[in-house]
């Protein structure tokens, strides 16, 4: 009997140390955790006095310490100095503030990203301690739209807007535009660039350009000034003395043709580089001829080819290249097109569209159509000159044709103009500006153009 009892208070025993040691861990995790509920530093936000500080002096942050907010556009991005620079929306000004590890960067949908996710030109909310210059947290703002890819677009650089499609947004007062790394003025982006847009109710905030342009000079083409050059599929010009095309940048089949000579060359333009095509090893082939018979409708309409009135009753002789077709008549819609003649003989017809009659839709079509620029017109002034100031010395051109060297001036033209700056040794820059239709004088100063080993 008595090693049965010895084993139940064995049991017993072991029972006892059991308790006691639950007992113990129990109050050991009480004391842990009481120091922190009670005696420690209360983790509060820091508009109420106070981010937690340890012995060691380090301040530790967390979301739930600022004391501002704001929403911003990010203008900057300096991961060797741990810092990010803002433009705020509300009111015009930049302000930088520190970031590390504490710091948290969100997704529109509140969802955790990096910051290698955050592009300059995005608009975020912020939260952050002002007096310290701290980001705590930023997110892509819910209230900001984007129109990425943008090609159809107008800038106003009178009233300050901007069309995009057929939606007209102002342009805020801290607009903020970014090409690449590069800072610039909205006046620097060109119609054939490719945009993302980003902005607040009917405000446009930050510019970014995906797909930028750069230029193409011809040299030894004196045999082709009067004919046309062709950049790819869309872009067609006649061929003047001295010229600089602005061209987006890209890879293109670039055709050069005039009096039967044609010119087939692949050109690349970089993204703000000036390209030089050279044509002065062009041997000109003897002159070819075509003959072409048109049809056109209704049978009245007026033909002119190359700015001349031409007789359709039989076949219109022409020289091998392009040649640029107008055809009008009264209550239609006139229509500008190109032709190319490479064939003995061809036929081509031309059926023109009666007018409509909202003169809304008749202005738009006669403004060129779908490849027009929006508002941008072709009237000339009674009166009035847009002088160019600075940089001095700088050659100008103006929608790709030589004006004169800085300081010069052109005679008004209503609408919108790209001015191009170009000098031995420096960057050449091109500027988009808008022509009014008053009598006045316009002048514009433009900023120096930065040394750079021209590209050719």
């Amino acid at each position: 009997m008595t090693p049965h009892k010895n084993m139940a208070g064995n049991t017993e025993r072991k029972k006892n140390r059991s308790r006691q040691i639950i007992r113990t861990l129990f109050f050991a995790c009480v004391l842990m955790l009481f120091p922190a509920s009670c005696t420690g530093p209360s983790q509060t936000p820091a508009s109420q006095g106070q981010a937690p500080v340890q012995e060691t002096g380090v301040v530790l942050y967390g979301t739930y310490d600022y004391d501002s907010l704001d929403t911003a556009v990010l203008a900057d991005i300096d991961t060797e100095e741990g810092t990010v620079t803002f433009i705020s929306t509300a009111v015009p000004g930049r302000y930088t503030l520190g970031y590390d590890g504490t710091t948290v960067f969100y997704d529109r949908y509140g969802r955790m990203i990096s910051l290698s996710q955050i592009r300059e030109g995005d608009v975020m909310d912020l939260k952050f301690i002002k007096g310290r210059r701290h980001l705590t947290a930023a997110s892509l703002s819910q209230e900001a739209w984007t129109k990425e890819s943008s090609s159809q677009y107008y800038f106003d650089s009178i009233k300050g807007e901007v069309t995009i499609g057929s939606d007209i947004y102002k342009l805020s007062d801290s607009l903020f535009c970014i090409s690449g790394n590069e800072e610039l003025m909205y006046e620097e982006i060109n119609s054939v660039d490719v945009l993302t847009f980003r902005g607040i109710g009917t405000e446009v905030v930050s510019i970014g350009v995906e797909k930028g342009h750069g230029y193409l000079r011809l040299s030894g083409h004196e045999y082709f000034v009067g004919g046309w050059i062709e950049i790819g599929t869309k872009y067609i010009r006649k061929i003047t003395e001295d010229m600089l095309l602005t061209v987006p940048e890209g890879t293109y089949n670039v055709v050069v043709s005039a009096d039967g000579t044609t010119v087939d060359r692949s050109v690349t333009i970089g993204k703000g580089l000036e390209t030089v095509l050279d044509l002065s090893d062009v041997v000109p082939e003897a002159p070819k001829e075509g003959m072409v018979l048109f049809s056109l409708t209704p049978s009245d309409a007026v033909l002119f080819v190359d700015g001349e009135k031409v007789d359709i009753s039989a076949a219109v002789t022409l020289p091998y290249g392009l040649h640029q077709l107008m055809c009008t008549c009264d209550g239609y819609v006139t229509v500008t097109k190109y032709l190319s003649v490479g064939e003995e003989s061809a036929g081509i017809s031309i059926v023109l569209e009666k007018e409509s009659e909202d003169k809304e839709d008749k202005d738009e079509k006669d403004a060129g159509g779908d490849n027009a620029t929006p508002a941008a017109g072709d009237v000339t002034t009674d009166s009035g000159r847009v002088f160019i100031n600075a940089p001095a010395l700088a050659e100008c051109y103006v929608d790709g044709n030589y004006v004169g060297v800085v300081p010069c001036s052109f005679k008004k033209s209503e609408g919108s103009h790209v001015v191009t700056l170009s000098l031995a040794g420096y960057n050449t820059r091109s500027y988009t500006i808008t022509v009014d239709s008053t009598t006045a004088d316009m002048t514009f100063s433009f900023t120096d153009l930065e040394p750079i080993n021209r590209v050719t």
